[in-house]
């Protein structure tokens, strides 16, 4: 299956449901969804998940779709199964830090590549609960959308998830979105981005992932998720990146 086969994917990997009409398989969707529930704390680490009868009858699926999507998570190291009392989310993970506020193309080029974007999809949809939890949203407000496929050079080397209130960026999707959203935010909306929470998770990625970024399954990767906030400290921007390790890496600098 080619990329552009799957630009218009559907809503099930925003929204918390599968499409079945989607070229992406419904394992990957389900996959997609509890990924997302960990990351955005709705399960916290040593949280048991529901079981995969419960997951197969709230997502209307089989069993077999339940586990593979559930094997995938805990051989990427979201969730351990622990015999005859059901699977966990794991223990969370130790965080490092500080390093300095950049956005992506701006990494990019300080590597001494030329960064390029190409838009997978791009939509305004109703914002869930987890959502409106992260900006603070009420429930009739709407989120703006992005998915793109990000390059340094020609390599793809992430794929990546971008939210944002459609109240702070009102026609975003008519401006140019394989340019640097950070430089859109700040110069077209005055949004100015002061400092973010980042989190990394290693992973194996899934061989859809790997499809997007050229790579032979199984291979490695990164899944990293930033919220970003402006000088009152209110957050403006979530991000949910997929990267491949053997071209991304984390820089720390760390004082005593």
């Amino acid at each position: 299956m080619s990329i552009m086969s799957i630009i218009n994917t559907s809503e099930s990997e925003i929204m918390e449901k599968l499409d079945r009409f989607s070229n992406v398989p419904l394992y990957h969707q389900l996959k997609e969804i509890i990924r997302r529930n960990i990351l955005l704390g709705v399960w916290k680490p040593g949280d048991r998940i529901p079981s995969e009868r419960e997951l197969s009858k709230e997502y209307e699926v089989s069993l077999m779709v339940v586990r593979q999507a559930l094997s995938l998570l805990v051989n990427e190291g979201f969730l351990v199964r622990k015999q005859g009392k059901g699977t966990f989310v794991v223990k969370s993970k130790i965080m490092q830090g500080p390093r300095r506020l950049r956005s992506f193309s701006e990494e990019i080029l300080e590597l001494g590549y030329k960064p390029r974007a190409r838009v997978l999809e791009a939509r305004i949809i109703p914002a869930d609960e987890k959502l409106q939890s992260i900006f603070s949203m009420d429930k009739e407000e709407r989120i703006v959308v992005i998915k793109r496929l990000r390059f340094a050079d020609e390599e793809p080397i992430a794929i990546q998830y971008f939210y944002c209130p459609e109240k702070l960026t009102p026609d975003i999707l008519r401006k140019d979105l394989t340019s640097s959203l950070y430089r859109i935010l700040e110069e077209d909306y005055g949004v100015q981005i002061t400092h973010a929470k980042e989190k990394y998770f290693a992973i194996l990625l899934d061989k859809h992932e790997c499809k997007y970024l050229r790579l032979n399954w199984p291979s490695a990767g990164f899944v990293v998720e930033r919220i970003s906030y402006d000088s009152s400290n209110m957050p403006v921007e979530y991000t949910l990146a997929i990267a491949r390790s053997d071209m991304y890496f984390v820089e720390l600098e760390l004082e005593r």
